[in-house]
């Protein structure tokens, strides 16, 4: 009886209870705190290094808002990977020469989400070779300028409405990259030019595909594939660029400037751009 009460008593403590998915976290940057929000999927194994994804929120929305019209908590349980949602200044990132008063405040998002990285890596089993970014509209833009300037710590950045602001673009080195962009977008017109948007009159932008067939040139890629076309949506690939990345441009007839998902019905429902975006990060990697 006396060896059983010892077996029993043994190992009985109460086990260690998991860490929370979600967790905040801040930093200080130029004495200003910046803060982000992390969501680790409750099935990850804490233990084995991980592919990292950076969520990037639009201009006037906010990491939580992020959150929400992305859904990218719900796949990262289905891809088995840990998600970040950094938060802009007043709502904006300094993407370049876009968007609202963030070029003349001239706030260190790019030494942010570098810190971040670094914070990340130390607090979590990140895989250094697996860490990507995307975003939507200025969030998309400051995508782009993090790969500019930061290639050494990103694989591959994918932009939904999104353009590169940034004065100039000479990553480190190669970066795959994923533009989904509409072809009736009022803000980031698909043709270049002027947006509609009366507070962003003076700003001209080049068009999309010219953009895309920049970044073609700077991964040295061959030859784009012939183009594929499913419904509203058409599909450039360019394969076989320089340290394995790849380029791609995803057309949507008559989409505009908004996160797609097939809810919204319409153009703006002909594809869900937070699993497209998984699928090209997981097969780039």
């Amino acid at each position: 009886m006396l060896a059983a009460l010892l077996a029993a008593g043994c190992g009985g403590g109460t086990a260690p209870a998991p860490p929370p998915a979600v967790q905040n976290d801040s930093l200080i940057i130029d004495g200003v705190p910046r803060t982000y929000r992390v969501f680790v999927p409750p099935t990850l194994d804490r233990g084995r290094p991980a592919p990292l994804v950076l969520v990037l929120h639009g201009g006037a929305n906010t990491a939580q808002d992020a959150v929400r019209i992305t859904s990218f908590d719900k796949q990262a349980s289905l891809g088995e990977f840990i998600v970040a949602y950094p938060e802009g200044t007043r709502t904006e990132w300094n993407a370049g020469s876009c968007c609202g008063s963030a070029p003349e405040r001239n706030p260190d998002d790019v030494g942010f989400l570098t810190q971040m990285l670094d914070r990340l890596q130390r607090d979590y089993a990140v895989d250094p070779e697996r860490v990507f970014v995307t975003g939507a509209s200025n969030g998309a833009m400051m995508a782009y300028r993090f790969a500019c300037e930061r290639a050494d710590r990103v694989r591959a950045v994918a932009s939904v409405a999104g353009a590169v602001r940034a004065a100039a673009c000479q990553p480190s080195r190669p970066v795959s990259v994923l533009e989904i962009h509409g072809t009736a977008d009022p803000l980031l017109p698909y043709e270049g030019g002027k947006p509609d948007a009366v507070e962003a009159a003076a700003a001209m932008y080049p068009s999309t595909p010219a953009m895309i067939q920049r970044w073609a040139e700077i991964d040295s890629c061959p030859p784009p594939q012939p183009p594929k076309v499913t419904g509203a949506v058409t599909t450039q690939l360019w394969q076989g660029c320089a340290n394995d990345t790849t380029v791609s441009l995803i057309t949507v007839q008559g989409g505009g400037h908004i996160w797609f998902t097939p809810e919204l019905g319409g153009p703006n429902g002909a594809l869900d751009a937070t699993s497209t975006i998984w699928r090209f990060f997981s097969e780039t990697a």
